[in-house]
């Protein structure tokens, strides 16, 4: 009788949809409270309830409660939640909380938090900027609704004159117009904004040198610092993705591993997953690649019109390579998504990538040991740089897993018809996000 009464308000609170609040009952009388009071706070994305989290067994810090204010940080792009992070020997930081609620998260996603305007303030105090309609107010460390400003802080080159002066991409660079976007670039305070406008001054200098007497317009060249503006932006970029949350179990499986037990990871199923998340990040970059090339036709064919005569056609290519040349990898197009996800399709060949996958974790490993006050970025380096020359140095005796065969065949795009072969933009991008996951303490 007395378990069927206790099962009665939990029973209550689950048809009303507040599962968090179902777990944190149990939490209570639980055997393991700290990581239940960590599933139950990201469940329903309360900060407070990490608060609760003990952290058992740990001695100068608590990984899990940090990891439950960065998986909230994370889900829900709410940079407030790092405010709970304490960091410390062997616990998550609050950087790399940070980090989290930046990756794959716009400002904007604060209008779906409890607390907007403090989820605002987060993202403008760590000079993300505050979002459409906002500002940043240093002085009162918040983020404020715009007004309208007065007509003469605006830029002062906006004007009909620069308009007339406009007839070819030469005059863009002796006009007012380059003056206009100076002004522009001065005053912009988002990164990666500044990166796209920085890059489009730089394309029109060269296009300017190189073909002068190319007719355009303001409304031109206008819609082509957009498509440049959009091309540094940098939410779709692989590396924003989140190899925790490619790798993340659903609800009831994490909750099933709290009553019966996890296994321990082993250095396959490691290896297993790094390649689980080169896959997703394949997948990407083909979305990726795909919206590279459309960037870069619109910027050949807002310049040049879309006329199909040869002269015509040629001219399009010189746009598109100055527009490579200058902008890098925001129109660097390489469609070898398609081989590179193939090569590991098959179980025999997927081995092979398994063991690459296990070298670069036994490598870092060894490297992080010997090097303590390295950076993750340099260590990552360091790590990359050793297997690609030494990818044996620490198994002599491999056996039949020839992994060493992927390095030497280099990146896909060189292999031709060799299907053993990994796209070098991806696959170690996505080894150190996966170690990042699976080594860190706490789990």
């Amino acid at each position: 009788m007395k378990k069927s009464i206790l099962l009665l308000p939990a029973t209550a609170l689950l048809l009303s949809g507040c599962l968090g609040d179902v777990m944190e009952i149990f939490c209570e009388a639980g055997p393991d409270s700290d990581h239940c009071f960590q599933a139950a706070a990201v469940q329903e994305s309360e900060p407070e309830t990490c608060d609760k989290i003990a952290g058992e067994g740990f001695n100068g810090s608590n990984p899990p409660r940090d990891k439950c204010f960065l998986q909230i940080a994370q889900n829900t792009g709410d940079p407030s939640a790092c405010d709970g992070v304490e960091g410390g020997f062997m616990s998550y930081s609050k950087e790399e909380c940070l980090e989290g609620a930046f990756r794959n998260h716009s400002v904007e996603d604060c209008k779906n938090t409890e607390d907007e305007q403090k989820c605002r303030a987060a993202w403008g105090k760590n000079g993300k900027g505050c979002g459409d309609g906002y500002v940043w107010n240093a002085a009162a460390n918040a983020c404020e609704v715009k007004k309208d400003e007065p007509t003469e802080t605006e830029n002062p080159f906006e004007n009909d004159k620069v308009k007339e002066d406009l007839q070819t991409i030469g005059d863009a660079g002796k006009s007012g117009y380059m003056q206009l976007l100076d002004w522009d670039i001065e005053h912009e305070t988002d990164p990666d904004r500044l990166a796209g406008l920085q890059k489009y001054k730089e394309f029109l200098e060269n296009a300017g040198e190189k073909m002068d007497n190319v007719s355009t317009t303001f409304d031109q060249l206008q819609e082509l610092k957009k498509i440049f503006i959009d091309s540094y932006d940098p939410k779709d970029s692989i590396d924003n993705m989140s190899a925790s949350s490619i790798l993340s179990k659903g609800f009831f499986d994490r909750l099933q591993e709290k009553l019966v037990g996890e296994d321990p990871p082993t250095e396959a199923s490691k290896a297993e997953d790094a390649l689980t998340v080169y896959e997703e990040m394949l997948k990407r970059q083909a979305d990726n690649d795909f919206l590279q090339q459309g960037r870069l036709t619109r910027v050949s064919d807002t310049l040049i019109g879309k006329a199909k005569d040869e002269a015509t056609s040629k001219l399009k290519e010189g746009v598109e390579d100055i527009a490579k040349t200058v902008a890098g990898d925001a129109f660097a197009v390489v469609g070898i998504v398609d081989h590179a996800l193939s090569s590991f399709q098959e179980e025999a060949q997927k081995q092979m990538f398994i063991g690459l996958a296990a070298a670069y974790n036994r490598q870092r490993d060894s490297i992080t040991q010997a090097h303590p006050d390295w950076s993750s970025e340099q260590i990552h380096k360091a790590t990359v740089d050793n297997v690609k020359a030494n990818p044996y140095e620490d198994v002599p005796n491999s056996g039949f897993v020839k992994y060493g065969n992927i390095i030497e065949n280099g990146d896909c795009k060189d292999a031709g018809n060799n299907p053993l072969c990994i796209d070098n933009r991806v696959f170690w991008t996505a080894m150190d996000k996966t170690y990042e996951v699976t080594h860190k303490p706490g789990k």
